[in-house]
């Protein structure tokens, strides 16, 4: 039971590579489901380490790990070959920008000392799950406003704006779940 969150964890990983691949083969509809399943393998990974009171410092690694991958570089590289191969330079930086950021915000989650409530900077997985929404849809915008998501994305993950967290707005009734001896 104490090693279903890295199950979870790695599920959330697997799904954002499958995401990848299908991003290469031009299959972006298939591309960013595989993003949003990923989120799903997110949201409970976590929530599975606290009800078995298994949370540690390899988890938390092996999340974050899986988190730029799923939600940093996979979204973005759906965008930047769904709408963005013939924008040069610019448009590679920028690219690289958005798991740069997604990277470094979690980084800074991860070295916090003192547990505060929510988060500072917008989560890399709610940037990612916007980002693979906008990168369904962005041929139907111009390149400026590819840009311009990508940098404002980017600056919401880094920034020092409270976000709040799922555990802050959904209530939690359930019990502990007690692991059998």
């Amino acid at each position: 039971m104490k090693s279903l969150p890295s199950i979870l964890t790695l599920g959330n990983l697997s799904s954002g590579m499958l995401a990848v691949i299908m991003a290469i083969h031009g299959e972006f509809s298939l591309a960013v489901t595989m993003i949003w399943v990923a989120m799903v393998f997110d949201l409970f990974d976590g929530y599975a380490a606290r009800k078995l009171h298994c949370e540690g410092e390899f988890g938390k690694a092996l999340d974050s790990l899986a988190d730029v991958v799923s939600f940093g570089t996979a979204p973005v590289l759906i965008l930047y070959l769904n709408s963005m191969t013939e924008v040069g330079m610019l448009g590679m930086a920028l690219t690289a920008l958005f798991p740069v950021c997604g990277a470094l915000r979690l980084a800074r989650y991860n070295c916090q000392k003192t547990p505060i409530s929510g988060f500072v900077g917008m989560p890399i997985t709610f940037a990612g799950g916007l980002m693979s929404f906008f990168a369904l849809w962005s041929p139907y915008f111009t390149t400026g406003v590819a840009y311009l998501v990508i940098v404002v994305l980017s600056g919401l993950m880094v920034s020092q704006i409270r976000f709040p967290s799922l555990k802050q707005i959904l209530p939690s009734h359930e019990k502990d779940i007690v692991e059998p001896k």
